[in-house]
């Protein structure tokens, strides 16, 4: 039986990763020590259709991948049918707390779920989630 939190992974890797919208991400990337190519599967915090730009935020300070694709650039993402080679660039914590906001207002259930990012209760006020999004390293990929 395959665990819960690695079944979007388990999409991805079986090309089924668009069955899971645009609500998640595939990543890949290469690893600052090893130098494998890896591939990880995080929750998209806002994809915009015209520019198909994708955000994603690393909810830990330590998550590899965001140190990663510091070290190495991102070597293709996928949402939907949605893949590209991407450029990437840092978000600000104003662009992380309005995605945020932006996020709890169009998926109210989902948002709840996944809101045990640590200090983000689903209630937060803007302040709450800008001091929030100064914890936190997010990206934004587009098209090169």
């Amino acid at each position: 039986m395959i665990p819960i939190f690695k079944l979007p992974l388990s999409l991805y890797r079986l090309r089924l990763g668009w069955l899971l919208g645009r609500r998640f991400m595939e990543l890949t990337h290469v690893g600052r020590h090893t130098s494998k190519v890896r591939r990880t599967v995080l929750a998209v915090l806002r994809f915009d259709e015209n520019t198909r730009e994708i955000c994603a935020v690393s909810a830990w300070k330590g998550s590899d991948w965001y140190f990663n694709i510091q070290a190495s650039p991102a070597l293709q993402v996928q949402t939907g049918f949605v893949h590209y080679v991407p450029v990437q660039r840092t978000l600000s914590p104003e662009e992380i707390t309005s995605a945020f906001m932006e996020y709890r207002r169009q998926h109210p259930l989902f948002s709840r779920m996944i809101c045990r990012i640590p200090g983000w209760k689903w209630n937060s006020t803007y302040d709450e989630f800008l001091v929030l999004a100064h914890t936190l390293h997010g990206v934004a990929f587009t098209p090169k």
